[in-house]
């Protein structure tokens, strides 16, 4: 039998693995003061800060106001799902940005 010791480093190394993947931007980016998050997380399904970060998002960002079955802990990160209004407002505007420049980059 494992450790408990064992199964969170696995978390850990889980959510790592998942938050590598995604793109790593700065909270004005998303629409939010940047004082919000220096360093955060985006994809189309969810938008990840670290937890020493989680109550600047939160207080900066207006997640406070995130339902909380749209939150979860997930080892050193708090993942906050597209199903949360304040959450999507975020997702679309970074996907819109991402829209943009994309097309600026292909008129060049």
């Amino acid at each position: 039998m494992q450790s408990i010791a064992d199964y969170i480093q696995k978390v850990n190394e889980t959510a790592n693995s998942i938050v590598n993947e995604m793109k790593l931007v700065s909270a004005d980016v998303l629409g939010l003061d940047k004082r919000a998050g220096y360093r955060v997380w985006v994809s189309d399904e969810a938008v990840v800060v670290s937890k020493a970060r989680d109550k600047a998002l939160q207080y900066y960002g207006g997640f406070e106001y995130v339902d909380k079955d749209c939150r979860t802990e997930l080892g050193d990160f708090v993942v906050y799902f597209a199903d949360g209004g304040r959450v999507s407002d975020c997702i679309d505007r970074w996907l819109d940005t991402n829209t943009e420049t994309a097309a600026e980059q292909a008129e060049d």
